[in-house]
């Protein structure tokens, strides 16, 4: 009996070595990450990385806010931006299941009475009315042809952002500016029959989860997956008041301080949430542990077929990731954030590195971190 004891101790203490390791190798990496000065500023970073097959979990927050020297912790938010898709396909595919809405149910059902949605304008390809062909589907995965005012447009919004910096919109109004730029008039293909990454899409599914639900965006969003999932400091920026600790890192553009010079409120349906790492982690785990969707919608997330054969790999609000010899599902944010889970090998990376355009490669990154946890 005394030796099983003993080499249950050895064993422990090895596992406990093992994960001081693991530690220390993501903080040497985490700061080896960060440089506040330059054209490219990485001032802070929020890592939350978990390896549930050997239970290690790690959470940190290091670097300053940005404005100040402040130093941050893992429990700072900040802007999620495009990681909010997922959290709108969710509740569209939670809508599906419960009889709603059908995904293949063509647009118009939900959204041609609607006055501002100006919905027999939306589509017109080479002249010709396109809009009765697109459905909720191509919405989710980006094929409705439909473009973006900020990506197709991106000159002449960021302009006008950045020039009324105190300026907060409504979703009506950011959704008016895809018609003021004529968008409507030079689609990028076709309903289905090709990719273009558009804020638009979720800004209409936006749209359809209001008709269908009779309820704000930012109040469906909270009852279905906010408050279930008890994510305390999650919240809908600008639609909703501030919640938990207050204490929000700041986001770059090179060295544009976002956060600071920049009204977000813009973001609405394609990127509007605060949150922390750890509780994005909480919400992807949730998807892929079936707690929010069923195995049914989980697998219409992350098939990818549709877009495939466009040479991208976005399923309904879902990106694949394969990283070397891993393969992720997730999405990206346009502020550094990234959210990922492996389904085969069990990890969830939580990240964000409040830089759109970071002096190294994400990709390489999370390939280091994963690579650190998965051992």
């Amino acid at each position: 009996m005394k030796h099983i004891i003993l080499i249950l101790l050895i064993l422990n203490v090895s596992l406990l070595n093992a994960q001081q390791d693991k530690t220390t190798l993501l903080e040497e990496l985490m700061t080896e990450s960060i440089n506040c000065k330059g054209k490219k500023r990485v001032c802070n970073m929020l890592l939350y990385a978990k390896n549930a097959k050997t239970k290690f979990e790690f959470s940190r927050g290091l670097g300053v806010v940005g404005r100040s020297e402040a130093e941050i912790d893992e429990s700072f938010q900040y802007k999620i931006a495009s990681i909010t898709k997922t959290m709108v396909a969710t509740i569209v595919l939670q809508m599906a299941e419960e009889g709603k809405i059908n995904i293949d149910d063509p647009i118009k059902k939900y959204l041609e009475y609607t006055d501002f949605v100006n919905y027999d304008n939306l589509h017109i390809y080479k002249g010709v009315k396109s809009q009765d062909s697109i459905t909720i589907r191509m919405l989710l995965n980006h094929t409705s042809g439909i473009l973006d005012i900020f990506n197709d447009a991106e000159v002449r919004f960021y302009l006008g952002v950045y020039f009324n910096k105190k300026k907060e919109y409504t979703a009506e109004e950011i959704y008016k500016k895809y018609f003021d730029y004529k968008l409507n008039k030079k689609p990028a293909n076709l309903p289905g029959r090709g990719y273009n990454y558009s804020d638009i899409n979720y800004m209409l599914l936006g749209f359809i989860i209001e008709e269908v639900a009779q309820k704000p965006l930012p109040e469906v969003l909270r009852e279905r997956i906010i408050t279930p999932l008890e994510l305390e400091n999650t919240y809908f920026e600008y639609y909703e008041a501030a919640r938990g600790i207050g204490q929000m890192t700041d986001s770059y553009l090179n060295r544009t301080n976002i956060t600071e010079k920049i009204n977000t409120s813009f973001e609405w349906a394609g990127g509007g949430i605060v949150s922390t790492v750890e509780e994005m982690a909480v919400f992807i785990q949730a998807i892929f542990n079936e707690q929010l969707l069923n195995t049914e919608s989980l697998n219409n997330m992350m098939d990818i077929s549709s877009t495939a054969k466009f040479d991208e790999k976005y399923g309904l609000g879902l990106e694949k990731f394969e990283i070397k010899n891993k393969v992720f599902y997730g999405h990206s944010g346009a502020y550094g954030s990234l959210l990922l889970y492996s389904p085969a090998e069990e990890l969830t990376i939580s990240l964000n590195v409040g830089q759109g355009n970071p002096p190294f490669s994400l990709g390489k990154l999370v390939y280091d971190i994963s690579n650190i946890i998965g051992e």
